[in-house]
């Protein structure tokens, strides 16, 4: 592990990530795709991969699909449930090294294609440095944690109230888990109020739950088994948290605190601005002329933060189709570093994964010890992201803590419904020019 008070994540990944931009084979390469040179070596079986990573001391296994386009390029695509997850960047190297990056996560694997089997490791940045995990895979299997299923003897879908424990951080947190099983196989994810676990998959085995998942970007590997009383109990291991305990009861009506109550103007606050740089080091401000008598949408963000990305893959297109009924977002990132150029590279990436075409804005560093005092109109910073509406007179109307990611199901689709409906309302109303804004 390295000491990310001597260097930052971004910096110890950027070599690598700048070697494969520089690697691009030009406009005729697959979108999301990089060549370095013609593969010479043995290609890579196409179809379904099984890896597991050595996380923590217990197998995580994971599960992709190769294929080969008419063109001969590469590309890989991690499955985790209902969710296919294309890599960013593909690298295959003569020698028969395979490189699968993420650069909107400073996250890599790199591998070495042997005997038609994968060996080699992950590195994920994280706050106090790059985490780096060995691993393993081979071609064919589609199981995920067991190759020969056993009778379910539990059935775990529906809505339970969950607890989770992380000892290293001295603190519980509230969670509603969304579980749906199939015979053995289950999906869902875990909520909690800042953001969701996205997608989980996995399987039951008697009166046990395994669950797993790997993204490119974040790891998780969950166990639980149900005891005689009907609850849920177990670890939960990730390579942001360590190791965690959780322990859960079914309950439909379990729920979480109301996210628009969480977040809110600080007494006396009559307007909210700000002032940041924007990726090019111009400084922008909410009051700026640009956005007077629009519908402004400010999102907290952070390109480390897997529900910002999920909000970001809804948001770049949702501006597109409103920006000219007088729509405009402003994407404030908060990352690891309170130096730019430490974060550049990841920043821009995560902007060109997802095709944004609105002002994004460096505002600091993420830390819970500074991130407060960069917006102190607020009574504070408690999720990423979180989501600021304002109308186009310049008042706050809405601030919502959190976004519900696709894994959610219904949670997403009711929160994506309810945000379109209040944008409309909003974009729909005449400002008032007597009050102007700022």
């Amino acid at each position: 592990m390295f000491n990310s008070s001597s260097v930052s994540p971004q910096r110890l990944l950027a070599p690598a990530l700048l070697v494969l931009l520089a690697a691009c084979s030009g406009p005729d390469s697959a979108p999301g795709t990089v060549l370095s040179e013609p593969a010479t070596a043995e290609p890579l079986a196409t179809g379904p991969w099984r890896g597991e990573i050595e996380h923590f001391g217990h197998p995580l296994p994971f599960n992709f699909e190769v294929a080969y386009g008419d063109d001969g390029v590469l590309s890989v695509t991690y499955l985790n449930g209902p969710e296919r997850m294309p890599v960013e960047q593909v690298v295959e190297h003569p020698d028969g090294r395979i490189e699968l990056n993420f650069p909107s996560y400073s996250a890599t694997l790199s591998a070495q294609h042997s005997d038609g089997r994968l060996q080699g490791e992950i590195g994920l940045a994280r706050r106090d440095g790059v985490q780096t995990f060995g691993f393993t895979a081979e071609p064919g299997p589609t199981h995920r944690f067991f190759a020969t299923p056993e009778p379910a003897a539990i059935d775990v879908s529906g809505r339970w109230q969950a607890t989770i424990s992380y000892p290293g951080l001295g603190f519980d947190q509230d969670a509603v888990a969304i579980l749906e099983q199939n015979g053995h196989r289950v999906h869902g994810t875990f909520m909690t109020d800042v953001g969701d676990f996205r997608f989980l998959y996995g399987e039951v085995r008697g009166r046990e739950l395994h669950l797993s998942a790997y993204d490119g970007g974040y790891t998780q590997l969950w166990f639980g088994e149900l005891d005689d009383e009907g609850r849920l109990a177990g670890r939960f291991d990730s390579a942001t948290y360590a190791e965690a305990t959780w322990v859960a009861e079914l309950n439909p009506e379990a729920r979480l605190v109301d996210p628009a109550s969480v977040t809110w103007l600080q007494d006396g606050v009559e307007r909210f601005d700000f002032t940041f740089p924007d990726l090019d080091g111009q400084p922008v401000s909410l009051s700026d002329p640009r956005y007077e008598g629009k519908v402004v949408i400010v999102v907290l963000a952070g390109s480390w933060c897997p529900s910002c990305h999920d909000e970001a893959a809804f948001m770049a297109p949702f501006y597109e189709t409103h920006r000219d009924r007088g729509l405009a977002i402003v994407n404030l990132m908060f990352e690891y570093s309170n130096d730019f150029e430490d974060v550049r590279e990841q920043v821009e990436a995560f902007r060109d994964r997802y095709d944004i075409g609105y002002d994004m804005l460096f505002a600091g560093d993420s830390s819970r010890m500074t991130r407060g005092s960069l917006l102190p109109a607020l009574n504070g910073i408690f999720a990423f992201p979180t989501t600021i509406f304002v109308d186009r007179r310049g008042e706050v109307r809405r601030i919502h803590t959190s976004f519900p990611g696709p894994a959610t199901g219904l949670e997403h689709d009711n929160y994506v419904r309810e945000l379109r409906a209040f944008v409309d309302m909003l974009l729909a109303e005449t400002p008032d020019i007597s009050q102007p804004r700022g």
